[in-house]
């Protein structure tokens, strides 16, 4: 299904039709970058930003997308509102949608690999490939990543995250663009997914890790107090005492105060994540899609950052999985991907 556009909850139009852009943060708050470095100009906005036409509109003017519904699916709840699968270019997609009106964000985007990725797929075993390779090399790719990050923030609400999903290719570069898009203070976490799986180098250390940006809202957001179950490790170093009534307690004594801790509570969870395994070729939920990433990874990412009935946005769906697990968790969504490909298989 394409998107469906609601002229009266989306956001107020300029002189020119276009809606009206949220404006960038004060980035003197948080660094004041030099004029110049050496022969090289300095920017402060992010890359791609037009100064005079505040956006990236320049680069990637609008394209009115075709509205026909292709498909309406109920999945058993005809009388909610529908979730969107929506084939097309995530950009031009959410330009449609209204402003304020999405409660949370995972995006699993191209990782600049350098790589075209093979999919085989379907009865005949249709192959079908998408490629991450970039014209313009870095700075083309964080444009590009750049327009569709600026309508995310349009349409987060101030009360919502935004989780980013890359690894060591281009993390770096992409924190520093958010932190000009998201301002830095909403900087919440640099969350360390690490896996063990087959292959590794013989040169250097074994890279076995993604990166997961999550930036807040800018209001106050909502926290799901996500926790994770005790080991049985921890359990016997921890929880050696008992209460009153002969469960076991973890007390501990902060500013004077005594806190109590029972390990069917769980524990906080961390911003490594080593408990969920990476897909390899065996595992069960595996579909074939490339990227695809675990179901356990999503669950974890939607209890902490939203509640049942909130709209959950994945903009680059891939295999479907955020879909999926926001299905079987009660939120809302709207998946979008330009591969035909990934569509048919969401």
């Amino acid at each position: 299904m394409t998107a469906e556009h609601n002229p009266e909850a989306a956001p107020t139009p300029d002189a020119e039709g276009a809606a009206a852009p949220p404006p960038l943060p004060e980035q003197e708050r948080h660094y004041r970058p030099p004029a110049r470095f050496g022969h090289a100009p300095v920017a402060r906005e992010p890359l791609g930003w037009n100064a005079r036409n505040p956006g990236f509109r320049d680069i990637y003017p609008d394209v009115r997308l075709p509205t026909q519904i292709v498909e309406r699916v109920s999945f058993g709840a005809p009388d909610e509102e529908a979730n969107r699968l929506v084939w097309g270019d995530c950009l031009h997609a959410m330009r449609t949608l209204p402003s304020e009106s999405v409660d949370l964000v995972y995006i699993d985007p191209p990782f600049f690999s350098n790589r075209v990725y093979n999919v085989i797929w379907g009865d005949e075993h249709e192959e079908r490939s998408f490629s991450d390779i970039w014209e313009g090399g870095l700075d083309g790719y964080l444009i590009w990543l750049n327009a569709r990050l600026y309508e995310m923030k349009r349409l987060l609400k101030p009360t919502g995250s935004i989780y980013v999903h890359c690894d060591w290719h281009a993390s770096h570069y992409i924190k520093v663009e958010m932190d000009k898009i998201f301002g830095h203070e909403h900087f919440q976490n640099e969350i360390v997914w690490a896996y063990s799986n087959s292959g590794r180098t013989k040169k250097f250390f074994a890279k076995k890790h993604d990166v997961i940006l999550l930036y807040s809202g800018s209001g106050d957001t909502y926290w799901g107090d996500y926790r994770v179950p005790v080991s049985q490790e921890y359990l016997e170093s921890h929880y050696r005492q008992t209460d009153d009534e002969g469960r076991r307690v973890r007390i501990r004594v902060d500013a004077g105060k005594e806190r109590i801790y029972y390990p069917e509570d769980g524990m906080i969870c961390n911003d490594w994540w080593t408990d969920i395994a990476s897909l390899n070729s065996q595992a069960k939920e595996r579909i074939g899609y490339p990227t695809q990433k675990p179901e356990a990874l999503l669950e974890r990412v939607i209890k902490a950052s939203s509640n049942p009935g909130d709209t959950v946005l994945d903009a680059f769906v891939g295999g479907g999985t955020t879909a999926v697990v926001a299905q079987r968790l009660g939120r809302r969504w709207i998946a979008m991907d330009q591969s035909r490909v990934a569509v048919a298989v969401t």
